[in-house]
């Protein structure tokens, strides 16, 4: 009996001291397997290549290949500011290991935090600063991956590695709507303004119209422009930045642009061959297009305006159009003189307490050249001796663009407008010799609510 006692008792102490030992391996290897994954996490942080492929040992990964997914080539610096800022981001956690002793495998749970850079807020940034402001606002996405550590050969080998390395860095290959390449990429042609044989004759301003892909419109960090003009060869011009709002810009240069010595006596832009180049804002050139701008002596209009009766102005509208060539594109049944203060009395005729006088010329949207206009005052009707004499009021507009039109206001405004016939003279140009459009108007002697009340 006692010996069977004493039996049991050693095998008792046998089992003790194999399972003591056994938990004494574990713990060696889930620590080992702690700092092999610890070691792992921080090197995927830092985007260690060199480190990383130490753990990709007997594996396909190239270096090539694992370097193009941590930091991908070909990117614009715009694009690569955005990954970095990600790749900044990227925090993790190594939890405890459990070991299986007869599978020789330790299994760690890796929880890596990655910036949220997929949320609404983060893809409405336009830019790098925004993008990462709106980043530290919000929660990073949570990854949370098990490595599978072998401890059946020499060292141990975390078995998963390419896997996991591809699940952090997903974000490097993510379409970020970051604009990819130049600006060039997206240019789609150029053509010269109101100029189809690349010439212009008599003119106070040039310009080019360059077009991009529409798809431009959903990219961020797009690069403004700026163009240069030169006049046989010499350099004239240099526009500031100018930033792409639409899939198209119109860029001028124009007589006021030139300055005194760009221009002739009839303030056209002196004669040339002139070049406009156009770059990004990295001095990257787009385009560049040339066009020859000549002059010709050209005698002034005589200003002829008709001669009405003052019922007339009552009951009609008064104008003339003198080009039908420039005046193609415009809408005359949406034109008029227009009752800026109440005091119409007329088609066209306004009381004496009118303060302004003005004639909405309506066109289409498309038409964006500058008008020169001259106002003239005659006692009666027939105009006949405003040839030679001063105008009352002289100026120049482009079109306003309202809700369904857009119009040229050719305005005129005075504290007291003597009664009489005024007439407006509408010019193609700055030398205000080429008339295209008159109308004219009354200003009757009583005031609006007199000639209402009568």
């Amino acid at each position: 009996m006692r010996k069977f006692t004493g039996n049991c008792i050693s095998l008792v102490l046998t089992l003790s001291m194999l399972f003591s030992l056994c938990g004494c391996n574990n713990n060696k290897k889930t620590a080992e397997a702690e700092t092999l994954c610890t070691s792992f996490c921080e090197d995927i942080k830092a985007g260690n290549v060199t480190n990383l492929m130490g753990y990709l040992s007997g594996s396909d990964v190239t270096e090539e290949s694992l370097k193009e997914l941590i930091e991908p080539s070909g990117l614009n610096s715009e694009e690569s500011a955005f990954v970095s800022v990600i790749r900044d981001s990227i925090i993790y956690s190594v939890q405890e290991p459990v070991y299986d002793y007869k599978a020789k495998l330790a299994t760690v749970y890796l929880v890596f935090g990655v910036a949220d850079y997929s949320s609404e807020e983060a893809m409405a940034a336009e830019n790098v600063s925004e993008f990462s402001e709106a980043l530290s606002t919000m929660q990073n996405k949570v990854i949370t991956i098990a490595a599978n550590v072998d401890f059946s050969g020499e060292l141990p080998v975390i078995v998963n590695a390419k896997e996991i390395i591809n699940e952090v860095y997903a974000f490097s290959s993510a379409d970020l709507r970051v604009m990819p390449g130049k600006l060039s990429d997206f240019y789609t042609g150029a053509n010269w303004v109101l100029a189809p044989n690349d010439s212009y004759l008599n003119t106070d301003v040039i310009g080019v119209r360059a077009k991009f892909s529409k798809d431009l419109s959903g990219y961020r960090c797009v690069p403004g422009i700026t163009y240069s003009v030169y006049r046989d060869g010499e350099a004239v011009f240099a526009s500031d930045l100018i930033n792409l709002e639409e899939d198209s810009v119109k860029l001028e240069f124009s007589s006021e642009m030139a300055g005194e010595d760009g221009i002739n006596e009839d303030l056209f832009l002196v004669a040339g061959n002139y070049k406009i180049s156009v770059s990004d804002e990295f001095s990257n050139e787009i385009c560049s297009l040339e066009c020859v701008v000549e002059n010709k002596e050209i005698p002034a209009d005589t200003i002829k305006i008709a001669n009405h009766k003052e019922e007339y102005y009552l009951s009609n509208l008064v104008y003339e159009v003198m080009d039908n060539d420039f005046m193609a594109g415009a809408m005359f049944f949406k034109s008029g003189w227009w009752d800026y203060d109440g005091t119409s009395v007329g088609k066209s005729a306004f009381g004496s307490n009118t303060k302004t006088l003005g004639f909405s010329l309506a066109v289409g949207e498309s038409n964006d050249s500058e008008l020169y206009y001259e106002y003239y005052y005659s006692e009666k009707s027939d105009f006949a001796k405003v040839n030679g004499s001063e105008p009352v009021y002289q100026g120049s507009c482009k079109p306003t663009v309202y809700d369904d039109q857009a119009c040229y206001d050719l305005d005129y405004s005075a504290d007291k407008f003597k009664p009489g016939f005024y007439g407006v003279v509408v010019y193609s140009d700055a030398s205000k010799k080429h008339i295209v459009f008159v109308a004219s108007c009354l200003v009757v002697k009583e005031t609006s609510k007199d000639v209402i009340k009568g």
